[in-house]
């Protein structure tokens, strides 16, 4: 819920309040319900509301004394637990928001106690006059972001990097620009495309005084998860007994995340997970609507939307997408998601999905994001299990050169070219440091099991950032807040401690035949057994698969006057031969970074971009090999 944006300059600088007024109103669809400000001499805030929790004004921000302002995007699940310490130090809660309770435990206990207590998503600032220091927090996993700048002494901080952008001048790091075409900067990292601009870590919180450069500081690491005892404790029990744990704490993750005053609903992309928080979800709130999008043609899964609302017994709302929509959406898109557009172009429909849902007054959906990080539900590290067959290795490769998609995911090469080796060092090889760190954290699981530990964690830290990301800006897009109910505090512990056997288990049976008898994802199927259809749960995994960068089809006009000419000086003869078939992926990938390009730095509209769009983009489905598995 909510957007927010704020300013502490330099001692002797006065805020203009109508700046302050410019960041919050570029934030307004991430809250439409109330905008509030607060300028105090060299202090101002914005808040734009999203009304979930109390729908009277007793819940708008800014909330603040005489002392203390918070402004605040997010929910706090566990947030009537914490009411109890308050009510015991004679607090006099005045309203039924989670706002203030997050407001009067920062009072009372501090930031560095009050953070690891919360269990939900969040981004805030908490501003103490008294002792003119402020406090920028995250939640943490990222669910929610938090961008910031400081520069001239002075720092700003938003929800969104375009409320900066209304008031400071931003520059695109180039470099950056061109390395977010491998994925970096689409959530999965704290620097952005953007010179100076950053978001705040996961986990961590800013201390900032005013003329002064801000402290980081973190309060929680996703290593701090594991434990040695609790993983022995889970090892011991039986598969049915994993599972019925499993369920317990779901059913409790469920309870908090469907607390709201307003209508909420579910994200059911046709898939397992979505399923099975739609089936547990309805049992405890009948009332649920369900919203799926549409893919025309051979990627749609909305038979299996519609067999799941037929099961569980109420209303799907469908959105439907064609071809020809990802030239529609696509600068629209962008805008909102502040980074090039690459590993997830499901992004578009999932847009309309969430305008869907808004048009329908429904304000929070649940979503499956988390179980496929957690539990292995990806198809590379269950298919890594072939390298320990005896039989031949290059005899399986010959089998499977037969299915060309197989052979690539049971044994995916390596490249050691520089291409591959810069992303790393524009991202300060974090990847790199945290496996190693995370070998040392897994010592005392078997040798055999610890990558697939590994690899939950990096899922976690990375591709997981990246679809929160994704989640965050196309619901705040239409004013729709998504929940991650596999992303409770106590099921992330759960899952980071897990023994691989029960993510991964044997079967007798082809079911996926990209890691033929083997299950992924385990205990989640068989926590669905019995509460979703059949035909959902043993379908094989394809991921909310959409017409992706590999259907593109490049006009040699497209790249004309735009802003990768200009910063590349792409002759023409290179234009020939970037748009020649052999290199389409890659010039698609480019076109991604030239509709940044022209929205960022040029400042071209998202109307003129998706005008030029249509006019030198085709969408050819007859070429795109890729199912996307996010």
């Amino acid at each position: 819920m909510c957007g927010i944006a704020g300013m502490l300059l330099a001692p002797g600088k006065s805020v203009e309040s109508q700046k302050l007024d410019k960041m919050g109103q570029t934030l307004s669809h991430r809250g439409p319900d109330n905008f509030g400000c607060l300028v105090e001499e060299n202090y101002g805030v914005a808040h734009t509301r999203l009304s979930i929790l109390d729908l009277s004004e007793a819940g708008n921000q800014p909330f603040c004394n005489e002392r203390y302002s918070l402004i605040y995007n997010g929910e706090i699940y566990n947030f009537l637990e914490l009411r109890e310490p308050l009510i015991e130090e004679g607090v006099n809660l005045k309203s039924q928001s989670d706002t203030e309770v997050l407001f009067y435990h920062l009072i009372i206990f501090g930031v560095e106690a009050t953070l690891p207590k919360l269990n939900g998503m969040f981004a805030f600032s908490f501003f103490d006059s008294e002792e003119n220091v402020l406090y920028v927090c995250r939640d943490r996993l990222g669910i929610k972001p938090i961008s910031y700048l400081y520069r001239n002494d002075d720092f700003y901080w938003a929800s969104e990097i375009k409320a900066l952008a209304k008031i400071c001048n931003l520059e695109i790091d180039p470099i950056r620009l061109l390395m977010s075409t491998n994925l970096l900067f689409d959530g999965r990292n704290n620097s952005t495309v953007f010179h100076n601009v950053k978001n705040v870590p996961a986990g961590s919180y800013l201390i900032v005084k005013p003329g002064e450069e801000p402290i980081q500081k973190s309060y929680f690491d996703l290593s701090d998860e594991i434990s040695e005892d609790y993983y022995n404790e889970l090892n011991k029990l039986t598969m049915e007994e994993a599972v019925n744990r499993f369920g317990e704490l779901l059913d409790k993750s469920m309870k908090g995340m469907l607390l709201s005053d307003a209508p909420m609903g579910v994200f059911a992309s046709g898939g397992v997970d979505s399923s099975l928080i739609a089936a547990v979800a309805f049992k405890q709130k009948p009332e649920l609507s369900l919203f799926t999008a549409n893919v025309l043609g051979k990627y749609s899964e909305v038979e299996e939307a519609r067999l799941l609302s037929r099961s569980i017994g109420t209303k799907l709302y469908e959105a439907e997408y064609g071809q020809n929509d990802v030239l529609s959406r696509w600068a629209q898109a962008t805008w909102y998601y502040e980074a090039p557009i690459i590993a997830h172009f499901n992004a578009l429909p999932l847009g309309d999905v969430a305008a869907l849902a808004r048009n329908t007054k429904v304000k929070a959906v649940l979503t499956g994001e988390g179980s496929d990080e957690l539990f292995l539900g990806y198809d590379i590290p269950v298919a890594r299990r072939y390298d320990k067959l005896k039989m031949p290795v290059e005899f399986l490769k010959s089998l499977y050169g037969l299915v060309p998609m197989v052979r690539r995911h049971l044994f995916p090469k390596e490249s050691s070219n520089m291409f591959s080796f810069f992303p790393k060092m524009v991202s300060n090889f974090e990847e790199e440091r945290i496996r190693e760190k995370y070998e040392e954290r897994y010592s005392f699981v078997p040798d055999s099991q610890r990558p697939d530990h590994i690899t939950t964690a990096i899922l976690v830290k990375f591709h997981l950032a990246s679809l929160l990301h994704r989640n965050d800006r196309m619901g705040m897009m239409a004013g729709i807040e998504s929940r991650f109910p596999f992303l409770d505090n106590e099921i992330v512990r759960f899952g980071m401690n897990l023994p691989i056997k029960f993510k991964i288990q044997p079967v007798p049976k082809i079911h996926n035949r990209k890691h033929p008898f083997l299950y992924d994802k385990a205990i989640v199927r068989h926590l669905c057994s019995g509460k979703i259809p059949d035909e959902i749960l043993n379908k094989e995994k394809i991921g909310f698969p959409t017409y992706e960068l590999q259907s593109l089809v490049i006009d040699r006009e497209f790249f004309d006057g735009g802003y990768l000419e200009d910063m590349l000086e792409i002759t023409e003869s290179g234009k020939d031969e970037l748009l020649s078939p052999k290199h389409r992926y890659f010039a698609a990938k480019l076109a991604s970074a030239e509709v940044f390009g022209r929205l960022f730095s040029h400042g071209d509209t998202i109307e003129d971009i998706t005008e030029h769009l249509e006019r030198y983009v085709k969408v050819d489905t007859s070429i795109n090999s890729k199912v996307s598995n996010t």
